[in-house]
């Protein structure tokens, strides 16, 4: 999952062997496609894949494509929690019920594992009970450093934040082209900002010379140096 405090893809250590002299890890993807657990969905642009409430019947690995996490308040208005890239899973939960809505930014290709399948695996492979563990641990430390991100970060961290997150679960360095799969609503619901405020301050860095932007989907970073000082808020005006 994108996380605008320490970006890390959802692959954890479990695909890592630990060292040279023991078997690799068991993870989810690789066992369950070895049992042929799993089914390929594609989801077109926009549609939603599970609702806030629906029973939790399954989890999702994504294969190609964005999708967001989203919960909309009792004022109307949307919070996005999360976004799952290529290699993220998703919808793991504590309960009987989803917490968020699923719905895909862009036409997406995902592996839906049914539940309980799933807690098989983590009953019979010690390697993917700790992965489930992780995906879990990962959840709960991404929504503590989101509430920290909008309680105390300027419109110009979080926006350096979501930025240096994003270039980070994708390898991008300074110099190279970040494609945003998400449009300006969508970073401003994140990162709880108007979309206006989102806008100007892309401006404002691309002024500054962090940024620069060819098109509405792709963003080009020319400093990550300066993208980090502004994300830990060494070098924010606002």
């Amino acid at each position: 999952m994108l996380n605008t405090n320490l970006a890390q893809s959802s692959g954890y250590a479990a695909h890592q062997v630990s060292s040279s002299s023991r078997k690799p890890k068991a993870c989810i993807s690789d066992i369950a496609a070895q049992r042929k657990i799993g089914a390929v969905i594609n989801v077109g642009r926009g549609k939603t894949i599970f609702s806030d409430g629906d029973d939790s019947e399954y989890s999702y690995k994504v294969v190609e494509g964005a999708v967001r996490l989203s919960k909309m308040m009792l004022d109307g208005r949307r919070q996005i929690a999360e976004f799952a890239l290529p290699g993220d899973m998703f919808g793991f939960e504590n309960g009987d019920a989803y917490g968020l809505t699923a719905e895909a930014v862009t036409p997406v290709t995902v592996i839906r594992y049914h539940r309980t399948h799933i807690e098989r695996l983590g009953e019979e492979f010690a390697d993917i009970r700790q992965e489930l563990m992780a995906h879990l641990r990962h959840g709960w430390t991404s929504a503590q450093a989101h509430v920290v991100m909008l309680g105390r970060q300027t419109a110009k961290e979080r926006v350096a934040a979501f930025l240096l997150a994003l270039a980070t679960h994708r390898g991008v360095k300074s110099g190279q082209p970040l494609d945003l799969p998400m449009g300006r609503q969508d970073i401003a619901d994140y990162l709880g900002l108007t979309i206006e405020t989102v806008c100007r301050t892309l401006t404002d860095l691309k002024a500054a010379h962090v940024i620069a932007i060819p098109d509405r989907h792709r963003i080009l970073i020319r400093s990550m140096d300066a993208l980090e000082d502004l994300a830990s808020g060494e070098d924010s005006e606002d």
